[in-house]
Order: C-alpha cells, then structure tokens, then sequence
C-alpha cells in the first residue's frame, strides 16, 4: 500500500507540523469501520462474559447448591470478577501508555479466552475439588481481561477517530455492553429451549429427578463457551490495526512511524502541509528538533506528573471522570436488575410473592425466581417451581426490563451525541437520573400490589434507557477524550477501575442493608422502593462532580463562514445551521490534551470575543430594525392610498 501512497520524509516538518498533518489526514476521513470493528469485538466479548454470570447463576445453584437460600456465593463470585477488572484496567492502562497500545491489544482477549474456557471447564471431580474455588480462580482471571479491555477500545478508538465521528464512533463501541448483555441472554434462552424440546426441563424441580442435574450442568457451560466465539474473531482483526500516529509521535517522538501507521490505516498517501516553517535537521538522524520547539515530557517521571496533575490542576479532571464514573456504577451495578433474583422482586406483585413463598414453605431456594405459573413450554407440567421456568423467566424479565432500554439508549447516544453538550448532558442526565430512580420508588409503594403494578416495570426500562443515553455511555466517552495522549490510557484505566470500586462497595453494603428489618437481597422482602430511592440520592449527587470537574469537549462561541453563535441560533431549531438539533463540533485531542490551563485561557478569550461579537451583533440588529420599520411605514403608505 506504502508503495502507491506518497509518504513525506517526517525529518522535513517540525514536530508540531507532524501533529498537525496527522491530524489533518485522520480528520480528512469519515467513520473508520475498521477501528470500530476491531474495538466494538472486544468490548462485546467482554460484555458478554460479564454479563453472562446473571443468566446461568440459577443453573449453578441448580446444580451445585440446589437447597441454599443464601447469595454468598453469588457475591463472592461477583466480587472476584469485579476486583480483577480493577487490576485489568489499572494495570494494563498504565502499560498501554508505556509501551504501546497494540503490543498489548489482544493480550487481553487470550486472557478472556482462556479464563472463559477454564469456567465452562470447571469441575468439582469425584468430590476432590471444589466447584465454587474453580470459578472463583477464572472469573478472576477473566475479570482482568475485561478490565483490560475498557481503556485499550476506548483510546484506540479516540485517537484513529476522525474529530467530527470521534462521538459516533466512541458510542457505537459502547453500545456494545448493552448488546453484549441482550446477546448473553438471547444465546441462554435458546440454549434452555433447546435443551428442553428433548429433557422437559420444566419437570426438573429438583436435581434429583432424572437427568435434570446433567443437563442443566450443560446449559451453563455451553452459555459460558458462547463467549470465546467473539474474543476469537476480535483477535484476528487486531492484527490490522496499528498503534496511533498520535501516540508515535507525542510519546515515542517517531514522525517516520506516525505517518506510516496512518496512512496504513486510512490510506490515501499523506498531505504536506503549505509552509513548512524554519527547520533545523539533525545529520544522522531520521528525527530534528526546531529550535523554538520544547522537548517532550518525560513520560511518568515524578516532574511531569507533579507538573500536569498537581500543578496544572489537572488533578480534578481525572477525580471528575472518576467520581462521576463510580457514582454511575454504584446505581448501576447495585441497582441489580439484570440478577434474576432481583428482576423477580420487581415483576411479582407483593400479594402474589407472598403467596409463592408461602407455598413454599417461607423458604425459597436461590435458583428460584418464583416464576409464574403456566404454559411457559409444550409440556403440561409447570408450576413455576422448577429450573426451566427459572431459567427463561430470568432471561425474558433481563431483556424486556434492561436490555432493549439499554440498547435503545446507546442507539439514541450515537444519533444526538454531536448535537449534545456533552459535559451539560452528564450533569442534567444525573437529574433525569436521580428523578426517575425516585419516582420508581415512589412506584414502587404505591402500586406494589395493584393492577397498576406494570408501572414499576416501565420506570425501570426507562431508566436504562437513560442511562445509556447520558451517563453511563458518557463516563465511558469523557475519559478517552480529555486527558493528553501520554496519559490517556492510565487515565481511563483508573477512572474505569474507581467505577468498578464503587460496584464492589455497592454490593458489599446492600449484602448487609436491612430495610424494615428484611435483607436488601432477600427475593421475599418487600424493600426494594428503599433502594430506588436511597440510589436516586447518589445519582443527584453526581451533578456536583460532573459540573465542577468535568471540562467542555465542544467548541462554543466559535465563528463559523462569518456567521457567529447568536446568528445561528436565532436560525431555529430545525434549521440546517443551528437550534437545539445542531451538530457541536469536538475539539480536538490536542486541544484538550492542554489541560485546565489552556481551557481556562480559551474561556477568557471566548468571553471576551463573546462581548465584543454581542456589541457588533446588538448595533447590527438596531441597523436591522431600523430598516425593518422604514419598509412597513412604506408598506403602510401604500396600502392607505390603495384604500
């Protein structure tokens, strides 16, 4: 391809001028599929394997556990996977800022791979193991490649994204959790089906019966399998792609290979800028400094650190991303609706609930979800007391309550996240948040145990719907976006890693919360309005953070073909240059890789130019008017003389 393509000498240029061919060559392009597909893979690998433990933890307590009413070792499975996630993506976000990020881009997904395989392999043998140690060892294993796998798509995709698609781009990898959950469930659906045509799962209310323990132990390991099937496929893709020319030359100070990576990735040839400057070429090397030019920063040396986190101020950006993130996930992941045990507490009127339980003697198994009664297969017998009742009934609450809103947010993110500001966005999506978390509580006790109960039901899909769509999609996007490309990585990583901190602290207090004297995790309690609401508190909390600390990303007060921000808007808001459905363009990397300095610098001056526009704006408007008023006196005239 190189052959073909004309590829300048990068000694020629400056290394600012390199920056801004890179820059000029990525943006000359639209939405690159193939950076989408090669990080949209590993995301949904990565989301299906997470998400996968809530469909087959039933057919695990099923098998192994089947007279425990207890979720220890639910938690503490879940506890181990969250924990190495934070590992995954500390660790590997600070090693993608040090040593690449491709050389690490699919180390990860080997390591899903083979914790994925581990799990589905998992055995307790002739009593000489224990089943709960195995999956505890490769859920922890797996978590890390999960980890792992956050901050290397988010910033390979941010930097090889075009400045006007970086939105779409960025949304579109993250629409894939949503629909790597709605995949884990369908997958576990059609396997239960599948399964139950030959063995009548539905007459399986016990392990003991037949050969309902084989073949449920089936069910689960090949749900688990599933998940290699896409790590395989984004394995092969990510020997296509390159290390960014952004991170070859603003970390490695490689111009050569930062134009040969782009243009193997976009193709086309590399542009040459018009004016190439005063240049100073150093005999011997490839690379030359000029002389007005600073070096580099030493990357994670203690003077650059302290220099652009401490005494930059760009400290509270990375506390900003990080409390807004952890704040997301502790709703998020304590909310618990995609745990079947959960779900059922939310479908099942009190009355009815009560009535299940008492039928069951007060005591109900964890694999349980108190499915309702009936026809859920060709087979008469089903009386909801049993593993395939438990099992679709799971699957079908997790798609209609979590997974189709989740989905439809983050398609809805991808069509207005350019038309959106998106730091305003954030803050008012943790309002909209926090409001519908408490009117889902307040729903939850009044219609509890009416007929209005479905109600309950539809607040909880809408605030999956707005989750993706604001939040939870954007404490994804804003990491990748506003930290220089040295500290890209790290920065993301450990935003990530504090979100998943606040899961596992989450879930460690609502193991232990009682409300009116019954455990928050008991399917039998009654309290789960208590923690809608207590959770719309947290998520109010949240437009403190994401107000102070969370920088613009768009431009604003910028003029465009002489036409400024107020012309525009007067336009309306269908008109094609602006209103509230205009496209905001991005800033660029660079830009906001300066960090709060250079952002407080342009705040000045937009201001400034601002006033000055608004003066020229106000005096230009008088003219207007004036001449408006001279037509209609004419206008006026001429209709009396008419009369």
């Amino acid at each position: 391809m190189n052959s073909i393509h004309h590829i300048p000498d990068a000694s020629a240029f400056t290394r600012t001028q390199q920056l801004h061919i890179i820059r000029r060559t990525i943006d000359g392009n639209s939405f690159n599929w193939l950076v989408w597909a090669v990080a949209a893979l590993g995301l949904l690998t990565d989301s299906y394997n997470l998400f996968t433990f809530n469909v087959i933890i039933n057919a695990l307590y099923f098998v192994y556990w089947p007279d425990e009413d207890d979720t220890q070792k639910e938690f503490l499975i879940n506890m181990t996977t969250l924990v190495g996630s934070i590992v995954g993506q500390i660790v590997f976000g600070i090693f993608a800022d040090k040593f690449g990020r491709t050389r690490l881009y699919g180390v990860e997904l080997v390591i899903v791979i083979f914790s994925t395989l581990g799990v589905a392999s998992a055995s307790r043998g002739e009593g000489s193991m224990d089943i709960l140690a195995w999956l505890l060892v490769w859920r922890f294993v797996m978590g890390i490649g999960i980890g792992a796998e956050y901050p290397l798509s988010a910033v390979i995709t941010t930097e090889w994204s075009p400045t006007h698609a970086r939105t779409r781009m960025m949304g579109s990898v993250f629409l894939m959790q949503p629909l790597g959950q709605l995949i884990a469930n369908l997958v576990g659906l059609g396997v239960v089906m599948g399964y139950n045509s030959k063995h009548q799962l539905d007459k399986c209310s016990s392990p003991s019966i037949g050969d309902c323990r084989q073949q449920v132990d089936r069910i689960w390991r090949w749900v688990t399998g599933v998940g290699a099937i896409p790590a395989l496929l984004a394995i092969v893709f990510r020997f296509l792609i390159k290390d960014p020319g952004l991170y070859e030359l603003e970390v490695r100070n490689d111009g050569d290979s930062a134009f040969k990576n782009t243009d193997e990735v976009y193709g086309g040839g590399i542009p040459e800028p018009d004016s190439h400057g005063p240049l100073r070429h150093t005999r011997g090397s490839s690379h030359f400094m000029d002389m007005g030019e600073p070096p580099l920063p030493v990357q994670f040396s203690r003077a650059d650190l302290y220099d652009y986190f401490i005494a930059q101020g760009n400290i509270w950006y990375l506390v900003g991303t990080s409390t807004t993130w952890w704040l997301v996930d502790f709703a998020f992941y304590g909310l618990g609706m995609g745990n079947p045990r959960t779900l059922a507490k939310l479908w099942l009127k009190g009355s009815e609930r009560n009535a299940r339980v008492a039928a069951l003697g007060g005591r109900v198994p964890t694999w349980n979800v108190l499915a309702p009664s009936g026809r859920l297969s060709a087979h008469e017998h089903n009386d909801g007391n049993n593993i395939h009742a438990a099992l679709v009934e799971g699957a079908k609450r997790n798609i209609i309550t979590v997974s189709i809103g989740s989905v439809l947010g983050s398609a809805a993110f991808i069509l207005l996240g350019d038309r959106l500001p998106r730091r305003r966005a954030l803050t008012l999506s943790f309002v909209a948040l926090g409001a519908l978390f408490l009117a889902t509580g307040g729903a939850i006790f009044a219609t509890g145990d009416t007929a209005r109960h479905a109600l309950s039901v539809a607040l909880v899909g809408l605030i999956y719907f707005v989750f993706n769509l604001g939040a939870n999609t954007l404490t994804f996007v804003l990491p990748a976006e506003i930290f220089p490309t040295r500290y890209r990585c790290a920065c993301h990583g450990v935003s990530a890693a504090c979100g998943k901190l606040g899961s596992v602290l989450v879930q460690w207090i609502l193991r232990r919360a009682r409300f009116e004297g019954v455990k928050a995790d008991d399917v039998a309690g009654e309290n789960l309005g208590y923690v809608f609401v207590v959770f719309g508190c947290v998520m109010l909390t949240g437009t403190l953070f994401s107000w102070a600390w969370i920088p613009e990303v768009q431009k604003r007060g910028r003029m465009r073909d002489g036409d400024d921000e107020e012309r525009r808007r007067r336009r309306g808001c269908c008109g094609s240059s602006g209103g509230l459905l205009r496209v905001l363009p991005s800033k660029t990397l660079e830009e906001l890789g300066k960090g709060m300095e250079a952002a407080r610098a342009e705040k000045v001056a937009v201001e400034a130019s601002s006033s000055m526009v608004g003066a020229g704006s106000a005096e230009e408007e008088g003219v207007e008017m004036g001449d408006v008023r001279r037509r209609r006196g004419k206008d006026w005239r001429r209709w009396v003389r008419r009369v």
